[in-house]
């Protein structure tokens, strides 16, 4: 059981990585960007297309590129409609873009890199140490994202443009500048995840909508507007993933991380439950 939750634990801090830019958009912009998984995988499948360190800045370059694509379409839904449900399902449909075209340029093989060929041993658990590098990247970018958001102006303006965006505008904030900003660095988290995936458990073109629930769920579970939070609600559906990998088969497997969810959300977690407290932009 032991080996079950600590594989669990590494894996949900990649997953964490998938919540982060949940949380900045919806801090920014008080709605969700469901592509993220599939930043994720186009990062991937181009970092596979080239070789050596290029192949994965080029991947990253990709992932931005695709959320800036969003970042267009937002400002585009903006002008016509006040609804944040049609930026939701807009990023939806995004995501189904950007898995179609990785499969017809890729085709259905998997993306997959083994970084390490040796594993690291103690007391009788077999670790790979990319698993490593994964949490050590995501605890990184994870405190570097509550930094910004709670030390800095930038912080303070992101979260002014979602609590009083017309207030933010008098105040001489560029509140979809921030808005499309937070969705440019949502794509470099999500390419960044991406990655780690391609080198850890790998993925096809099937994985953006997988990959997206993990992400929302991580984000949701424990509360969507902190980073840390985040943090947790990764590490916690890790290790029910892994727990229910362990101990039961077929289709059980893959319900359990939802019923999980599902459970935490009726015991009284949900979108937007906790309120702003609110800053003078």
């Amino acid at each position: 059981m032991l080996e079950y939750v600590l594989r669990g634990l590494l894996n949900g801090a990649v997953y964490a990585l998938l919540a982060l830019p949940m949380t900045l958009f919806f801090t920014t912009a008080a709605t969700v960007d469901f592509a993220i998984g599939a930043y994720a995988l186009l990062a991937a499948a181009v970092a596979t297309a080239i070789p050596g360190f290029g192949g994965l800045l080029a991947g990253l370059g990709s992932a931005v590129g695709a959320s800036c694509v969003m970042a267009i379409i937002y400002v585009l839904l903006k002008r016509t409609s006040k609804q944040t449900i049609t930026v939701a399902l807009a990023s939806f449909g995004l995501s189904l873009a950007i898995s179609s075209i990785v499969l017809m340029v890729w085709g259905t093989k998997p993306f997959v890199r083994d970084t390490f060929t040796t594993m690291i041993e103690f007391r009788g658990l077999r670790l790979n140490p990319q698993s490593l590098i994964n949490v050590a990247v995501s605890i990184t970018l994870v405190a570097t994202t509550w930094v910004v958001l709670q030390r800095t102006q930038l912080g303070r303006m992101m979260r002014a443009a979602a609590v009083n965006p017309v207030g933010a505008e008098l105040a001489a904030i560029p509140v979809i500048g921030v808005q499309c900003g937070t969705l440019a660095a949502g794509g470099l988290l999500g390419g960044i995840a991406g990655l780690l995936i391609l080198h850890s458990s790998g993925m096809d073109f099937t994985a953006p909508l997988s990959l997206t629930f993990i992400g929302f769920a991580a984000a949701i579970i424990l509360g969507i507007h902190s980073p840390v939070r985040c943090l947790g609600g990764g590490l916690a559906i890790g290790a029910i993933e892994a727990l229910s990998a362990g101990y039961t088969s077929g289709m059980v497997t893959s319900m359990v991380p939802s019923l999980f969810t599902l459970l935490v959300l009726l015991a009284g977690s949900q979108l937007g439950a906790r309120s702003y407290s609110g800053d003078r932009p």
